[in-house]
């Protein structure tokens, strides 16, 4: 009798011929098998792999409405440890389109035991305190494979921040928002500016907004849009000489103005307050025509002339770096960050009010 042999290289399932003719390297059937460990007692003894079975799902809770908000479609586990010994996983997980904040990510450290079904989030961070990085910082590019657990601490690294480690007994907590507010951003429902929003498209970018702050092209802008509505049309110029220069050798600045906001808001001049690419932005400088007013946050509601409305809430700073202007000064005139708009869609051509 001849002897038959097979192999299944191909790892290829094929249900449509009979096993007479199917060609080498294919199979009809396969199961999962493992050999040498076991879910029940017959250590050693051929068994069907066990599949996959979702044990729970992750939320965060609106603080504010004390509503579950599930994480988008984006989100990722970068980095996980398995604790053996005491049945519990913990693992990593990056959200670069969250919902709320203004960071619009989420990261979070949670753990589950699978005993006792328990699952505790160690730490959560939509935002540091900065309006632009959670508390973990966590980058999809760089993934957590350094993870080690000694007693109640649990060490990791992504080799983008510094090495870290939590204690797995502790909960902690979202940094506080600043306790304190400028003297110039005292709270209050009073209109603080009004704008009429313009649209340009540069290098195949839409921008929608009020942008007459910084613009690039000198001495010929390119890309200013909008323009103030009393009462706010008192037109505040950035400080310095002719054109700024930049860091970037050609791409030269043409320094503009912001309008100058009403009530509490009246030592402020907004120099923009654009959209791009789902990204909403904010621009400042004094009324005074110094420079930049530092760092701070401001928020408050956004009414337009065609019905629209909703709330804003930004974090600003002064920018990074220096220009320079023609008579060779350095000039930081602006402080700039991201906005939180909710309920509107900036629209070319509707006149906007902001309250603070």
């Amino acid at each position: 009798m001849s002897k038959t042999q097979r192999n299944f290289v191909l790892g290829r399932m094929n249900k449509s011929l009979d096993e007479r003719l199917l060609p080498n390297g294919e199979y009809i059937d396969a199961l999962n098998l493992r050999l040498g460990s076991t879910e029940e007692s017959e250590i050693g003894a051929v068994e069907n792999t066990k599949g996959n079975t979702q044990l729970t799902e992750l939320y965060f809770v609106d603080p504010d409405t004390n509503t579950n908000v599930n994480l988008s479609s984006n989100a990722r586990t970068i980095g996980a440890y398995e604790d053996g010994a005491n049945e519990t996983l913990y693992w990593f997980v990056h959200d670069p389109t969250f919902t709320l904040g203004l960071t619009g990510k989420l990261d979070m450290i949670v753990s589950f035991n699978t005993l006792t079904a328990n699952l505790i989030y160690h730490v959560v961070s939509i935002d540091d305190g900065s309006g632009i990085n959670t508390t973990l910082n966590f980058d999809p590019q760089f993934l957590i494979t350094g993870v080690n657990k000694i007693g109640d601490l649990l060490f990791f690294t992504d080799f983008k921040n510094p090495p870290r480690f939590i204690n797995i007994k502790n909960n902690y907590n979202e940094p506080a928002e600043p306790t304190t507010t400028p003297s110039h951003l005292v709270p209050t429902t009073s209109d603080a500016w009004k704008f009429t929003a313009g649209s340009t498209n540069n290098l195949g970018l839409n921008t929608v907004g009020f942008h007459q702050g910084t613009i690039f092209g000198c001495p010929t802008a390119q890309g200013a849009i909008g323009a103030g509505v009393s009462p706010t049309t008192t037109q505040i110029n950035l400080p310095g000489t002719g054109c700024y220069s930049t860091i970037i050798p050609g791409l030269d600045i043409t320094p503009g103005f912001g309008i100058q906001g009403t009530n509490n808001a009246s030592s402020l001049a907004l120099t923009r307050f654009t959209t791009y690419a789902g990204i909403t932005e904010i621009g400042l400088i004094l009324a005074s025509g110094d420079g930049n007013p530092g760092n701070g946050t401001i928020a408050g509601n956004i009414t337009g002339d065609d019905g629209s409305s909703g709330t804003w809430t930004a974090r600003y700073e002064s920018m990074a770096f220096a220009y320079t202007d023609d008579n060779g000064n350095q000039q930081n005139p602006e402080s700039v960050g991201p906005v939180s708009l909710k309920g509107v869609t900036l629209t070319s051509g509707v006149t906007y009010t902001l309250t603070n």
